[in-house]
């Protein structure tokens, strides 16, 4: 609609309008702010209205293996092999449930991880102290296993030279090992300097070391959510080995 056309409408609507009574007056009135608004929208310049677009997102969850980084300063071969990892998905809640090892081997290291509950834990422990040939040196802070004492019992048996360190608070509790191995002539000693001696490792023939978050005790291998890690690697070994030495030292029979 053009603006003078308008205009010119107006005019004639106001001379017909004073010929008439005051109601007629108003709708008049209303008719022209009407028609002044269409002028004035026909005069502006239109915008385009911007497009809106829409992105849909699919996130697709796949089960997948553990996956594992390791920095390793050798230029030979790493062979990495993992367990199954089973991933459910219920109502927003991811359940991850690990069932066997993972296992990393490179030129003169391997190191093998295991978890708990049910993971098998204890007995990878008590095969590698029946393994043992020479010394086992170990720090430990809850031992109340009845089967990793036997196993340290048959390591004495056999003569291997063995040095073990306690957490004194852990004496006395039920079903601790302490008073059983002392009976069956294992050296043992009790760390009784401020802080805990919370360490759970071993030093197997200077050469294998089995440490993690562990203990040896039925809670670690059935309930607890624990990891036992098993290295071979010498770098490493001998590191845990002056460790033990030195808690060694500072503990009393």
């Amino acid at each position: 609609m053009k603006v003078a056309q308008v205009l010119k409408d107006i005019s004639r609507i106001m001379e017909v309008a004073l010929k008439m009574d005051k109601v007629k007056l108003w709708l008049i009135g209303i008719i022209v702010i009407l028609l002044l608004a269409v002028a004035w929208l026909a005069a502006s310049p239109v915008q385009p209205l911007a497009q809106t677009q829409t992105v849909t997102t699919t996130a697709t969850i796949t089960k997948t293996e553990a996956s594992l980084s390791t920095s390793i300063s050798t230029t030979s071969t790493t062979s990495v092999s993992t367990s199954t990892v089973s991933t459910t998905v219920k109502a927003g809640t991811v359940t991850v449930t690990t069932t066997a090892t993972t296992t990393i081997r490179t030129s003169g290291a391997s190191w093998e991880v295991y978890f708990s509950p049910k993971g098998g834990a204890a007995k990878h422990v008590i095969s590698w102290l029946d393994k043992s040939n020479s010394s086992v040196c170990a720090a430990i802070y809850s031992f109340t296993s009845d089967d990793i004492s036997a196993a340290f019992i048959r390591m004495k048996q056999r003569g291997v030279n063995i040095t073990i360190s306690m957490d004194n608070e852990q004496l006395n509790v039920q079903g601790g090992e302490y008073l059983t191995l002392k009976n069956a002539s294992i050296p043992v000693r009790v760390d009784r300097r401020s802080g805990l001696l919370h360490d759970k490792y071993i030093v197997i023939d200077g050469k294998v070391v089995i440490t993690g978050s562990y203990n040896w005790s039925a809670n670690a291998e059935d309930t607890n959510r624990e990891n036992l890690i098993i290295l071979q690697d010498p770098a490493l070994t001998s590191l845990y080995l002056q460790n033990c030495q030195d808690i060694w030292r500072a503990s009393t029979p």
